[in-house]
C-alpha cells in the first residue's frame, strides 16, 4: 500500500534451461599419498563406529520397549501389554523358534494335535 509493490518472480527462459550442463564433475586423481591414506581411515573407522552403536542399541532397545508398554498400559492395554511382554521376550533373548517351539509343546500337552 505505501511501499514498492512486489516483484513478480521470473520465470527462466528456454535458452537458459540449455546453458546449464548437467553433466557430473570429472572424477580427482588421488594420486596424492595422504588423501588414499584419509580415505582408508575413513573406511576403518566408519564400521567400528556403526559396531558401537548397534551393541548399544542391543542393550537399550528392549528396556526402551517395555518401557513405552508401561506408559501405553493405562490407555491401551492390549498394545501396551504386547509392548511389554515383546520388551521382557527380547530381554531374555527368546527367539520366534523358541516360542514356536513352546507352543507346539503346549498342543501337544493339551492334546489338541
Amino acid at each position: 500500500m505505501f511501499g514498492k509493490s512486489p516483484r513478480e518472480p521470473q520465470k527462466p527462459t528456454m535458452s537458459d534451461l540449455k546453458d546449464i550442463q548437467l553433466s557430473p564433475p570429472p572424477p580427482a586423481n588421488l594420486t596424492n599419498p595422504q588423501d588414499t591414506l584419509l580415505q582408508t581411515k575413513e573406511i576403518v573407522e566408519e564400521p567400528e563406529l556403526v559396531s558401537n552403536v548397534e551393541r548399544i542399541s542391543r542393550i537399550v532397545s528392549p528396556y526402551f520397549i517395555a518401557i513405552v508398554g508401561l506408559s501405553l498400559y493405562e490407555n491401551n492395554f492390549l498394545i501396551g501389554t504386547i509392548l511389554i511382554v515383546l520388551g521382557i521376550l527380547s530381554l531374555l533373548k527368546v527367539s520366534t523358534n523358541d516360542v514356536g517351539n513352546f507352543l507346539e509343546w503346549l498342543k501337544n500337552f493339551l492334546g489338541l494335535k
